[in-house]
C-alpha cells in the first residue's frame, strides 16, 4: 500500500460533521480520502476533500456485512488507513483479523475498546488504577433499582449511551417504574455532581498523545452534546488523560467528559473510545494528520482564539433553555454571531450549500426508525454491547 507521505485513508460515517472535518484536513494534508456511509447521501460526500463515497451496510443491524464491505474496499483501493468515528468502532475492532495487515485501523483492541465504551467498565477501570472516581453503581434489574442507596440526586444512564439519549437526573425518593431492563444493556447509577464541565478530544498512538484538545461544555443539546467550541488549556486535565492512555496503551480517538468542583476536584463522568467534536477545533495549519499517522514530534492542539459551532444544531437545540445553561436568549444571538460554522469552509462550500438536501437521507431514518432527529443522526451505527459472536 501506500509507501510515501501521502496517504488513502478511509473515513467511515459521512453523515457526520466530524467525518467532514477529518476528511477536509487530511485532503488538506495531500491525503486521498475514500468514505463511506449506509445512508446514500451525507453531508461529507458534498466535500471536495472526498475522492469517493461507497455506500455500505448499516453497522447496527449488519456488522458482518459491515465489516466485509470495509475490507473489500480496503484490498479494491488500496487503503493505508481506516480512520472510524463513531460506535462502528467496537464493530471494526471485532473483526480486525478480515483486514489486509498492510492497512491500520486506527482503534485498540475489542477488550480495550469494550472497557472505555461500557459506562460501569470504565467506572470499575477508574477505581482498579486508584483514580478517584464518584459514586456509582450498576442497575440490572430491579432488586439493584431498590438496593441504590444513594442520599442525593443521581444519574441513571444506560451503560451504552450516548449524547442522543437522556441522562437521567434521580432524587431518591422519585418512582422508578418507568426504568425497563436490557440484560445486555444494564443501566449506570451515578452521583449527580454540580461543577464546572470539560469535553477533551485526543489522538493518541501506543499509550502516547499526539493531540489534544479541551473546551468547556457551553451550549449543549441536553445540557451534554456541545455545540460550539472553545479551546482552553487544562493542565490537570492532560496530565489526568497522558497518565491514564498511557496505562492502557491505548490507540485511536478518545474523547473525556470531566466535571470540576472548587471543593471536591477533577472527576472524569465517562470515556468515549472515538472521535468527538473537539476535532473540528483543528485546522489545516495544525497538520493534524501527523498524529493519525504518529510522525509529529510535538502534541498538536488547536489555537488559542479558536470558536466555532455546529451551526445548525445551534439554531435547531441552541436557543432552547437546557441547552443555553442558564444564559438568556440575547447572550446566545451573540455567541451565535460570533463563532463560525463549522459545516461552511473556504474552496468547500458545497457541503454548506446542500446540507439540507443531506438532512433528508436522516430523516428517512427518522422514519424508518421511529426515533426523533438527534437518535436518528447515528441510529444505525450505534453499538449497545451485543458481540458480533452471539
Amino acid at each position: 500500500m501506500g509507501t510515501s507521505g501521502q496517504k488513502h485513508v478511509l473515513i467511515t460515517f459521512g453523515r457526520s460533521f466530524l467525518t467532514l472535518e477529518l476528511t477536509r484536513l487530511m485532503s488538506a494534508a495531500g491525503h486521498r480520502v475514500t468514505i463511506v456511509d449506509s445512508i446514500p447521501v451525507g453531508v461529507t460526500r458534498f466535500s471536495h476533500g472526498a475522492d469517493a463515497f461507497h455506500r455500505v451496510p448499516a453497522p447496527k443491524f449488519e456488522p458482518r456485512a459491515y465489516c466485509h464491505a470495509l475490507a473489500q474496499i480496503v484490498v479494491d483501493e488500496k487503503v493505508d488507513m481506516v480512520i472510524p468515528i463513531h460506535e462502528e468502532t467496537d464493530i471494526l475492532s471485532m473483526m480486525v483479523d478480515i483486514f489486509p495487515p498492510d492497512c491500520e485501523l486506527f482503534l485498540s483492541d475489542f477488550e480495550t475498546e469494550n472497557s472505555l465504551h461500557n459506562k460501569f467498565e470504565f467506572q470499575e477501570l477508574l477505581v482498579a488504577r486508584g483514580i478517584p472516581a464518584l459514586k456509582y453503581a450498576q442497575v440490572r434489574g430491579p432488586d439493584d433499582l431498590a438496593a441504590l442507596d444513594f442520599d442525593a440526586p443521581f444519574a441513571l444512564k444506560e451503560c451504552y449511551s450516548r449524547g442522543s439519549q437522556k441522562v437521567h437526573k434521580v432524587t431518591p425518593g422519585d418512582p422508578m417504574d418507568w426504568v425497563e431492563f436490557d440484560p445486555i444493556n444494564p443501566w449506570l447509577a451515578q452521583e449527580w455532581l454540580s461543577g464546572t464541565n470539560y469535553c477533551t478530544y485526543s489522538i493518541c498512538r501506543d499509550g502516547q498523545i499526539n493531540a489534544h484538545a479541551t473546551y468547556p461544555v457551553d451550549y449543549a443539546i441536553g445540557g451534554s452534546s456541545c455545540l460550539n467550541f472553545k479551546s482552553v488549556q487544562h493542565d490537570a486535565i492532560f496530565d489526568w488523560i497522558s497518565k491514564f492512555v498511557r496505562d492502557m496503551n491505548f490507540t485511536g480517538q478518545v474523547g473525556f467528559d470531566f466535571i470540576e468542583d472548587p471543593e471536591r476536584g477533577l472527576f472524569c463522568i465517562e470515556c468515549n473510545p472515538r472521535a468527538t467534536s473537539g476535532i473540528m477545533m483543528f485546522g489545516p495549519e495544525d497538520g493534524v494528520d501527523r498524529a493519525f499517522f504518529g510522525t509529529n514530534d510535538e502534541i498538536i492542539t488547536p489555537g488559542a482564539d479558536v470558536d466555532k459551532m455546529i451551526g445548525l444544531g445551534m439554531l435547531l437545540y441552541g436557543w432552547r433553555k437546557d441547552s443555553r445553561r442558564g444564559r438568556s436568549m440575547r447572550q446566545f444571538v451573540r455567541a451565535f454571531r460570533s463563532s463560525s460554522d463549522v459545516i461552511s469552509c473556504p474552496g468547500d462550500q458545497r457541503p454548506a450549500i446542500l446540507l439540507p438536501f443531506a438532512y433528508l437521507g436522516i430523516l428517512r431514518s427518522c422514519y424508518k426508525y421511529k426515533v426523533g432527529l438527534a437518535e436518528g443522526f447515528m441510529h444505525d451505527h450505534e453499538w449497545d454491547g451485543l458481540r458480533i459472536s452471539e
